[in-house]
């Protein structure tokens, strides 16, 4: 009698098997992002001290159950943001993550903000804001933006100005930077601010000329788990609202009225836009999905754009 052949289950990992799973979902039409997932991961890291457990959907409808480690605790130093996995990351390089998260595309990571509270925001703030406004109003960028703008149709369609990641302005640079930059430190605290007061400034200009091409008051957002207090009380203090505190909630915000601003951010931006709506204007920088090894680097657009 011949003996069963037998086979070899060689390179038949869980990674191959997941990845090719969350590839034929996302073909199938799923989507990595929806408002009500963005808000329900927001609502749960907002519950920081009173949930035991952050329930995160998966993209196959299950879900993954995480401890959550400042649960009852009193003054907690480590503060959640959410970790956003885009499609790269469901399926070409294996995470070191556990397995039970790899059909996840938002998890918690935490960040220790005990420094943070040691450290004093830098003195003469309003001044210093002025002074990289006025310098952001007579510049030749400005009035190349303005020019590109009002050549646009479709800012008067838009109905709210949503910024990512576009930086804290009040802290004062750490110790080290004190210490290797070689700077005086009133030139140090001017230079470690003014691009994240920059890019807050040219919010402003958006605001200013989408509310006078559309003849109403254009709302303004912005977005950043890093804000600090006395940044949100500036531009409070400037009409513009604060969401997202752990970085979900603004993205919930997007749709077809939106101009989105962001300069610089971690998270797959066009790809959440392209499961989310079809804004009015988008204004980011943009940069590559892999690197020169063909690993996974950061983002590229969205697959779903062209459905």
């Amino acid at each position: 009698m011949n003996s069963p052949t037998k086979i070899l289950p060689h390179d038949c990992t869980a990674w191959r098997r997941s990845s090719q799973a969350a590839a034929d979902l996302y073909d199938s039409g799923v989507k990595l992002w929806t408002k009500q997932g963005l808000k329900d991961v927001e609502q749960q890291l907002e519950d920081l001290k009173s949930r035991q457990v952050f329930s995160i959907r998966s993209i196959d409808g299950t879900f993954v159950h995480i401890e959550n480690p400042m649960f009852n605790v009193t003054s907690p130093i480590w503060k959640p943001q959410v970790d956003f996995r885009d499609y790269w990351r469901l399926v070409k390089d294996q995470p070191v993550e556990p397995a039970e998260t790899w059909y996840c595309t938002m998890v918690p990571e935490w960040f220790n903000t005990s420094a943070g509270h040691l450290c004093s925001s830098l003195p003469n703030l309003d001044s210093l804001f002025e002074e990289n406004r006025r310098a952001w109003a007579e510049s030749d960028s400005r009035q190349l933006l303005t020019s590109q703008l009002r050549q646009l149709s479709s800012v008067k369609a838009v109905r709210k100005i949503l910024c990512f990641g576009l930086g804290d302005f009040c802290a004062n640079p750490p110790e080290w930077m004190r210490r290797e930059s070689g700077m005086e430190p009133a030139e140090l605290e001017r230079s470690f601010v003014s691009k994240a007061m920059l890019q807050h400034c040219i919010s402003l200009t958006l605001r200013e000329i989408c509310s006078d091409l559309a003849g109403y008051e254009v709302q303004l957002f912005a977005q950043d788990p890093r804000y600090t207090d006395e940044t949100v009380s500036m531009l409070s203090s400037n009409d513009c609202s604060i969401v997202g505190e752990f970085s979900a909630g603004g993205f919930a915000e997007i749709d077809d009225g939106s101009l989105i601003f962001s300069a610089f951010i971690g998270a797959p931006l066009k790809q959440i836009i392209a499961d989310l709506a079809r804004p009015a204007i988008i204004i980011e920088t943009g940069y590559g999905v892999l690197n020169n090894s063909m690993q996974v680097a950061q983002e590229t657009f969205a697959m779903n754009l062209a459905n």
